[in-house]
């Protein structure tokens, strides 16, 4: 139907112009048949002339009547016209309002009216698409096509009742836009063929593309959350479970649907670790909170998890989201770090952290304690404070070198505390380097290690002495070998030259024969520390004693004091060698003061511990005794101190000493299981410490003078001589034979065995010496106790031996029953002395039995 044919139709002139054409037509009409009537009957005028004004009454009456049924007709079709118009445009103003563009398919014909609208939303003008169905279709995307058919078609079987259908069209510029077609069938056939659809086209468009970028930015969001690293779980207020992820999932060890089964308000693991009294905080709230601890998964494996709660509305309803991130491995971390971190603070070595110049930035109390500086005072300076001027610029251009070409330096280095005071120490420093291979930082540990360097002097200073000592041993054993004979011969000499003259050389050879024995017991002494007999012995009547003597001999210029502590422990000793010691010692310091000045002995008790006694070998931890020797001298100078206990070291000018003083006292101390301290300083003086170790039980004053010898006589009593020197053996020989013995001779042990097997009866007594070659005086005396245990046996060394065992299998002299060493050289008086103490007992015995 044409709305503007229609109204073309209907203008207002219509009525009248059909009027006056049926009034000519009726005139031309009513014409002609009067002139066939005239012509048919040309005379009878009056007939023609009423017929002729007969039908022009009618034409006019009809005509009147036509006129007045027209114009009623066409009033009511303008009526009718106008009100389809006004219904169309407002028809079109909604559709087109709406953006739908109106579409009127023709099911017959196959005719489509297509709406300005639905041409103008493809970007056509009215005039450029026509009204045939394929203009649609051709203009259909072909992925969409079969779709929108077969959709068509559903409708089109009364299938459905509307038909709506989205798709592409194709507009002018070979764009694709999204259309929403919607219609529906209007009319049908008898048959129940549809006649008739209508319908609309609705741009969807930016609907499509706002859809697909929400359906975008949900499988994004979808995609993060599942791909997060962390843990994300949205509840209810209630407790339920709405969202999760699989990271949430695999973090407390189920799956997400199991998650999703889950109410939090439920879960006793939240109870126990705090979650849900946070989670209700942060509800509460209104606020996110952060929750660190444990939580302990499905699989009963704990974790350490950092737990945020944040609340929020969605559609006016509470919800909380919260993530969680496992922080196990990074708890661990921590704590290894907190652990390295304790352990370096609590190090007794110090650390110290650089940047690349050098620049403190971090110490530890290791630091502190090593060099006097705290982290304060050592932070943002460089280490350089510490130089103690003992190093020379290319000892720090090395290190330095080392360290920046990204290598590890180590080694010994003097440094200075921050009192001023020097320190040995071993460092080692390592250079950080960031990821670009750049170093950023150094780190050094320092080792304070003066006390092991003054241990590795102590030990050092031991060995060179007991090297020392072992090639003085040996050099004193073949002098007191040559001085034995010397010294036994000197009564024969007397008895033999009995002129004055004679008797005072003979006192002079043995006045020097007896130096000579005395400075080789002292290298002895120092070289193994001889011993004398050992008893308890009271230190304050040593040092009173010592005191006396000094006060005596020493030059009125310098004054003799005594600061002796109460109850003073004893020590088992050989006093006449602990006189020694302090005699040594202070006469050590008189030569320090030769312009006079103060000495003082003392004592006290003391205890030492590991420490001190891990300084000072062979002392061990306990009791002690401490005797001192201080005086106010010159002091000893730090290149000397190193070797005062050497032998023949001496300082002092030729024929001045021997240099054998402190290497004695260093001997005596060490046989008596203690040690010597020295504190110097130059120009104020030198403390001696000696260090004893203490007997428990009080000790009675011991008279430290040696025995005199008593000669007696031999009666005629047989001794077998054994030594391996034959001007020993001879000496001994005439020496013993002057006096009443019988004697025999032997050079070795086993020479004197044979001659022992021969008759063992015979012999009252054997003299031995300890060092032989084939066999030794010990292996003697082992043997010849097996064929005479009773049988007093003497033995005699050059050596500083002692009682034990020398070698491995060797019994001690004790444990083979001889009683007496004697050390030589010794003197004719000492030898019957020491024959009479052995001889009387088992002359007695031999009564007896």
């Amino acid at each position: 139907m044409n709305i503007s044919r229609i109204m073309a139709a209907s203008r207002i002139d219509s009525p009248f112009r059909l009027t006056l054409a049926y009034v000519l037509f009726g005139t031309i009409w009513v014409a002609a048949n009067n002139s066939l009537l005239i012509w048919w009957q040309p005379e009878d005028r009056t007939i023609w002339m009423a017929d002729a004004a007969k039908d022009q009454a009618f034409v006019v009456i009809t005509a009147s009547l036509l006129y007045g049924l027209t114009k009623r007709l066409v009033e009511r079709c303008e009526k009718t016209a106008e009100s389809l118009r006004e219904s169309q445009l407002r028809w079109q103003f909604a559709l087109e309002g709406a953006g739908d563009g109106l579409w009127d398919w023709n099911a017959e014909t196959n005719r489509v009216f297509f709406s300005k609208q639905w041409k103008a939303m493809l970007g056509y003008a009215e005039d450029e698409i026509g009204d045939t169905r394929a203009e649609w279709e051709t203009r259909v995307h072909p992925d969409d096509l079969p779709q929108v058919h077969a959709e068509i078609a559903s409708h089109l079987k009364g299938k459905s009742l509307d038909y709506a259908s989205e798709y592409r069209l194709r507009t002018k510029d070979g764009a694709y836009r999204w259309i929403l077609g919607r219609g529906r069938i209007v009319s049908r056939s008898p048959d129940g063929r549809p006649l008739r659809v209508i319908g609309t086209h609705l741009d969807i468009t930016d609907r499509k593309s706002g859809e697909r970028r929400v359906r975008d930015a949900l499988g994004f969001m979808q995609a993060v959350l599942h791909s997060a690293p962390y843990g994300i779980i949205v509840y209810k207020a209630d407790g339920r479970t709405v969202i999760a992820n699989e990271s949430a999932a695999r973090l407390v060890g189920t799956d997400v649907a199991g998650l999703l089964g889950q109410n939090f308000r439920e879960l006793e693991s939240w109870r126990q670790h705090g979650l849900l009294a946070a989670a209700e905080q942060a509800l509460a709230a209104a606020r996110p909170m952060t929750h660190n601890g444990p939580l302990v998964t499905s699989f009963d494996r704990s974790i350490w998890v950092e737990t945020r709660f944040v609340p929020f509305l969605y559609e006016e309803e509470k919800h909380l989201l919260l993530i969680m991130v496992d922080e196990t491995d990074k708890r661990r971390t921590f704590d290894r770090l907190h652990l390295m971190h304790a352990a370096v603070v609590v190090a007794p070595v110090g650390w110290v952290v650089t940047d690349a110049s050098g620049t403190i930035e971090w110490v530890n109390p290791g630091f502190t304690k090593l060099t006097g500086y705290t982290a304060e005072e050592a932070v943002g300076r460089n280490p350089r404070v510490l130089k103690s001027g003992r190093h020379t610029p290319g000892f720090y251009a090395n290190m330095w070198a080392t360290i920046k070409r990204g290598e590890v330096w180590s080694g010994e280095m003097f440094n200075q505390r921050k009192d001023g005071g020097l320190y040995h120490e071993f460092m080692t420093i390592a250079p950080i380097s960031g990821e670009n291979g750049e170093i950023r930082h150094f780190v050094a540990i320092k080792q304070d290690i003066t006390e092991r360097k003054d241990l590795e002097k102590q030990l050092a200073r031991a060995q060179r002495l007991e090297s020392i000592g072992m090639l003085a041993s040996g050099i004193a054993h073949d002098l007191n070998n040559i001085f034995a004979p010397i010294l036994l011969s000197l009564e024969l000499l007397k008895l033999k030259y009995p002129t004055a003259d004679a008797r005072k050389t003979l006192e002079m050879i043995e006045s020097a024969g007896q130096r000579g024995a005395g400075i080789v017991r002292q290298v002895l002494t120092f070289a193994r520390g001889i011993e004398g007999e050992r008893r308890p012995v009271q230190p304050k009547y040593l040092v009173k004693e010592a005191a006396q003597i000094l006060g005596e001999t020493l030059p009125r210029n310098i004054r003799i004091e005594t600061e002796l502590a109460a109850g003073l422990p004893p020590v088992m000793g050989d006093a006449t060698q602990l006189h020694q010691v302090l005699l040594n010692l202070a006469i050590n310091a008189r030569d320090a003061m030769p312009a006079g000045g103060c000495l003082v002995l003392g004592g006290q008790a003391l205890l030492v511990d590991e420490a001190r006694a891990a300084r000072n070998p062979p002392l061990k931890p306990g009791p002690c005794l401490a005797l001192t020797v201080a005086d106010n001298g010159s002091g000893i100078p730090p290149q000397v101190l190193e070797h005062i206990f050497e032998p023949f070291y001496t300082t002092k000018p030729l024929g001045k000493g021997t240099g054998l003083g402190l290497s004695t006292v260093y001997g005596i101390v060490r046989s008596h299981g203690g040690a010597v301290e020295v504190a110097t300083q130059l120009g104020t003086g030198t403390v001696f410490t000696v260090l004893l170790p203490a007997l428990e039980s009080p000790a009675e004053r011991v008279d430290s003078r040696p025995p005199q010898a008593v000669p007696f006589s031999g009666a005629g009593r047989r001794v077998l001589v054994v030594d391996d020197e034959e001007t020993i053996r001879l000496i001994t020989l005439h020496a013993l034979q002057r006096h009443g013995f019988t004697v025999e001779v032997a050079e070795d042990g086993q020479e004197a065995l044979e001659t022992f097997r021969a008759d063992p009866a015979r012999f009252a007594l054997v003299l031995t010496d300890l060092m032989m070659p084939r066999m030794n005086g010990r292996q003697l005396a082992q043997q010849i106790r097996r064929l005479a245990p009773s049988l007093p046996i003497i033995a005699s060394s050059g050596l500083a031996v002692d009682g034990s065992g020398s070698a491995e299998g060797e019994m001690s002299l004790s444990a083979l029953g001889v009683r007496i060493l004697l050390r030589k050289p010794y003197t004719e008086a000492e030898l019957l002395t020491a024959m009479r103490q052995e001889l009387e007992p088992w002359v007695a015995g031999q009564k007896n039995g």
